[in-house]
């Protein structure tokens, strides 16, 4: 058990040294001793088994303000270590090969059969592509990203939004996945959890508490409560779409009425439109998505406007109960609802004024996310990363839910 202890404690300080190095890049030792409260001692022997471990270099001499020997510069090894991470889809599969440093590597498109399967076909791209690149001691870890809930302790998934027949089914995909991989380490992660960990991390979130709702085919939420990914990247712990804002709305396949992603939904637009009672060149579109919203909302189509200030509304009242719930000081808009544009964005804060309790509305910070539309998958690298690599453990046969 003392081993155990001594190995976790090391591990643990490994990786508090080199995610400062990856904040800071060309920090000194002196500097890491002094920001992570560990020993000069400790903190030498341990940069330099990560230096040795080709996880860290030292690029020579930094500047320094003051008198006497300069400080040693540490910055990441490029190119050592990475994490492949395959996002799933309806009809394709996103491939991507990414340096633990953030950089991608490989990137592909695998288009998908309908009698194909998603875990075969990462496989044979593992296999075919990824490890005539590089050698499999290199792979830290593989990371599966569903648009899914991920129950950990049934080990299964649910609420997907395409069918997993041929990889047998919602039910045994994670054991099939665990079979096929068992020579690696894997996690399987939901989606928005990855793009919220992106987010967090790649534009330099600091507040502790932090909400990020993604629009896609659902609506979906992540929670940061006071640093910590609320029930991990499994999204088993919220579902932030099926939130009911209308009792008498319309049927939503989970039983309820009048859910959020529903309500919401880009399949309502053109309904919205008509409804309106005003002409929009929007109408003939056969359909309206988002992103055709946002443009004619911007030029000033009164029919789009009318239309953005219904959702804007209907989804102020579902964020003010959520803050009313856990209060995060900062929500961040991502995915399709980016497409809305400022029009939207603004009205949602003006909404968000105006309703729940303002003494705790009135303190929340509301934006769109700063990030692409791929930065979901380097949040997965970086989440497996900080959350389940070890570095004092074998992790090949690891398996990680959420």
């Amino acid at each position: 058990m003392k081993l155990v202890n001594q190995q976790l404690i090391k591990n643990t300080n490994l990786k508090q040294l080199y995610n400062s190095v990856f904040e800071n890049r060309g920090i000194s030792r002196a500097a890491l001793a002094k920001q992570t409260g560990l020993s000069r001692t400790a903190v030498s022997a341990l940069i330099d088994e990560l230096s040795e471990r080709g996880f860290l270099y030292d690029s020579g001499m930094g500047d320094s303000s003051g008198v006497g020997r300069k400080p040693n510069c540490l910055e990441l090894c490029a190119g050592n270590y990475y994490v492949a991470v395959f996002g799933w889809e309806e009809t394709s599969v996103h491939a991507f090969l990414i340096d633990i440093c953030g950089t991608t590597a490989m990137q592909e498109r695998l288009e998908k059969a309908s009698s194909d399967s998603y875990a075969r076909l990462c496989r044979s791209f593992l296999t075919g592509q990824i490890l005539e690149r590089i050698r499999p001691e290199q792979i830290l870890g593989l990371c599966f990203v569903l648009p899914a809930m991920i129950d950990p302790e049934k080990e299964e998934v649910f609420s997907t939004t395409f069918p997993l027949d041929n990889d047998q089914g919602e039910a045994g995909v994670l054991p099939f996945l665990r079979s096929l991989f068992s020579d690696y380490a894997v996690a399987v992660l939901n989606d928005t959890a990855c793009c919220a960990y992106a987010e967090k991390i790649y534009t330099g979130i600091r507040e502790k508490d932090y909400a990020f709702i993604q629009f896609s085919r659902g609506i979906g939420a992540s929670l940061f409560i006071q640093d910590k990914l609320l029930g991990q990247a499994c999204a088993s712990y919220t579902q932030f779409g099926h939130f009911s804002i209308s009792p008498e709305g319309p049927p939503c396949p989970c039983g309820n009425r009048g859910c959020l992603e529903v309500v919401l939904s880009e399949a309502t637009l053109r309904n919205r439109l008509l409804e309106k009672g005003t002409t929009s060149s929007l109408l003939s579109r056969d359909a309206v998505r988002y992103e055709d919203l946002g443009r004619a909302s911007l030029y000033t189509d009164t029919a789009a406007v009318l239309v953005i200030k219904d959702l804007a509304g209907e989804l102020a009242l579902a964020l003010s109960n959520l803050i009313c719930l856990v209060h995060p000081r900062l929500i961040v808009l991502g995915g399709n609802s980016v497409s809305l544009g400022p029009v939207f964005l603004e009205e949602t804060r003006r909404c968000l004024g105006e309703t729940g309790f303002s003494r705790m509305t009135g303190s929340v910070k509301l934006r769109y996310s700063q990030l692409d539309s791929y930065a979901c998958y380097n949040g997965a690298m970086k989440y497996f990363f900080d959350t389940h690599y070890q570095f004092t453990a074998t992790m090949n046969g690891s398996f990680f839910i959420g």
